[in-house]
This record gives structure tokens, sequence and C-alpha cells, in this order.
């Protein structure tokens, strides 16, 4: 690969990177801004929307920033960098191997840490808080309803469906990632043996 085009490449992806991170950050104040102008009192609230705001803005910053130098660490642990660890998180996810022998340590220890991940949230006390979390939310957006509140049911059943989202991926995430880590034991293992 030309040097250029390898720039333009890297580029692109700073570029991509950083236009979803301020959309994701324009979304959390956007959402503080609505949530804080219309919680309490039957006027908006301007003044407390934008404290809103700041504080999810500023939660967001802090969030981010956190993953950013949690996965720098990560990355460097195996010689890459942080987009590239996340472009071989993204192929284990996809249920892909990487296409660098040098990204295969890397690829091994995500396999490792998203398996944990999947066994904690099979545990039987985890599927119970879930869909009783669920369930308080669920019947909270029915209060909601009849009281005529339809912006806090509308909220209410979003976050009801949040929890009742994860459940049901895993199956798919689980499946992926028994296909990622037979691959992986298939490349490890020379041929030949069993």
């Amino acid at each position: 690969m030309s040097g250029s085009a390898g720039e333009a490449r890297v580029g692109a992806g700073r570029t991509s990177t950083v236009g979803i991170l301020l959309a994701v950050l324009l979304a959390a104040a956007l959402a503080g801004f609505l949530l804080g102008a219309v919680v309490g009192e039957d006027e908006v609230d301007v003044p407390q929307g934008l404290l809103f705001a700041a504080v999810s803005l500023l939660l967001g910053l802090g969030a981010t920033a956190g993953a950013w130098w949690w996965i720098r660490r990560r990355a460097a642990q195996f010689g890459l960098s942080a987009s590239r660890y996340l472009r071989v998180g993204r192929r284990v996810q996809r249920g892909e191997l990487p296409e660098d022998s040098a990204e295969f340590p890397a690829a091994i220890d995500i396999v490792a840490r998203q398996r944990r991940t999947l066994d904690t949230q099979q545990r039987r006390w985890v599927r119970w808080v879930t869909g009783a979390a669920a369930l308080l939310w669920l019947v909270s957006a029915v209060i909601q309803i009849l009281a005529a509140r339809y912006g806090y049911a509308c909220f209410q059943l979003l976050v009801a469906c949040g929890f009742l989202v994860n459940p049901l991926t895993a199956r798919r995430q689980r499946r992926r990632l028994d296909a990622v880590e037979q691959a992986l034991h298939d490349h490890r293992t020379p041929r030949g043996t069993p």
C-alpha cells in the first residue's frame, strides 16, 4: 500500500471517529437538555435544561476519555494502535478472524473477555434482576400512561426495551463467539493434529 493511500485511510478513520464522538456528545447534551427542561413542573424550565445538558456533556466527555484511555492501554499491551485494536474487536464481534497474524493475541484476549461477559450475563440471578427491572419500568410506564404523561411513558418504555434487548441478542453473540473460538483453535492447531 502506498504511503499516501495509507495516510488517507488513517485520516478518514480519524475523521469518522471524531464525527461519531461529536454526534454522541451532541445527543447526550440534547437528551440532557430535554430531560432537564421537561422534568419537574408543568412549564418548560430552560435553565434547568441547560444545567442537565452541561452535566450530560461532562459525563459523556469523562466516560469517553476513560474508555479511550482503557482501550489505548489494552492495545499497547499487544503492540497495536487503539484503532487497530478496535478493528480487531469489531471483526471478532462479527464472527471473523483477524487478517494479520500480529492481531491474533489481541483477538484471543478479546474473545476471552467477551466469553466472560456472556457467561456473567447468563447467570440466573442476572436474568432475574434484568427481568425484574424491565417489569418495574413497564409497570411505571403503564402508570404514566394512565396519568396522561405520555412523554415519561415513552421514556420508560424505551428503558424497559433496553433491558429486554440484551437477552434477545445474547444467543446470536454466543454463536458468533463460538465460531471465532473454533476458528482461533483451528488456526493455532497445526494441520493433522487433533
